[in-house]
């Protein structure tokens, strides 16, 4: 999992420019700047106001960018970045035939079987299909984990997470590691689709079996006369 992990997370950034809309990106940035800034002002307000974090004055302003920095992310996990001509919705198509569908499905798997020639075709195609997508979820997914890990850093440094406050100290880094299960699951699956791709590629291809040559029949069926013919 661990090679295939890696191997996803390097196409998934060397592709990215092919698959996210710039525009988007800026946008995405935009209003996670904007709602950080804004969480963040309230924030330290907040604060001065009813003194809602422990510690000094330096530990509780780093906690409040940490905490205004998470809801920033989270905010963009539900951003759109991919590019609008990209298909999300296109990237199981079925074969008609259910048990080569399965036996398809198990090249993209962690230990797939041998792979038939008459599916090299279809697996290639599956796994150009499906890297688009798989991109675009990994740069929305992989803010999930980065906004948890703020959670807990602001937990932390603001006192608000303690031994007196269990609740607060371990909820963030449980959170953190449910919630990339998603990001995990992504980024695997692009290099299980890479690694399917390869083995697709050191294939020949399945040969083409011709259709039979049609018999030249007589329209008015037998040749063998019959009388009065």
């Amino acid at each position: 999992m661990g090679n295939a992990f890696s191997t996803g997370w390097r196409i998934a950034r060397a592709r990215r420019s092919e698959f996210l809309d710039p525009a988007r990106l800026r946008r995405r940035t935009v209003v996670t700047g904007t709602v950080a800034v804004v969480s963040g002002t309230v924030m330290v307000i907040a604060d001065l106001l009813w003194g809602v974090f422990d510690g000094p004055w330096p530990l509780r302003l780093l906690a409040i960018v940490c905490l205004a920095a998470a809801l920033g992310c989270m905010v963009g996990v539900f951003l759109r970045v991919h590019r609008r001509d990209l298909d999300l919705g296109g990237t199981h198509r079925g074969t008609g035939d259910w048990r080569r569908d399965e036996r398809i499905d198990r090249q993209f798997a962690a230990r797939p079987p041998a792979m038939f020639p008459e599916d090299r075709d279809e697996v290639l195609d599956r796994a150009e299909r499906t890297l688009g997508p798989s991109v675009a979820l990994a740069a929305r997914f992989v803010l999930l984990p980065i906004a948890w890990a703020l959670v807990w850093a602001g937990a932390l440094l603001s006192g608000l997470g303690s031994l007196d406050s269990p609740l607060v100290l371990f909820w963030p880094p449980m959170l953190m590691l449910l919630q990339s299960a998603s990001f995990i699951a992504v980024v695997t699956g692009i290099g299980r689709s890479d690694a399917a791709r390869h083995r697709a590629l050191a294939l020949e291809p399945a040969p083409v079996v011709e259709a039979p040559p049609r018999r030249n029949v007589d329209p008015r069926g037998s040749k063998i006369g019959l009388p009065g013919d």
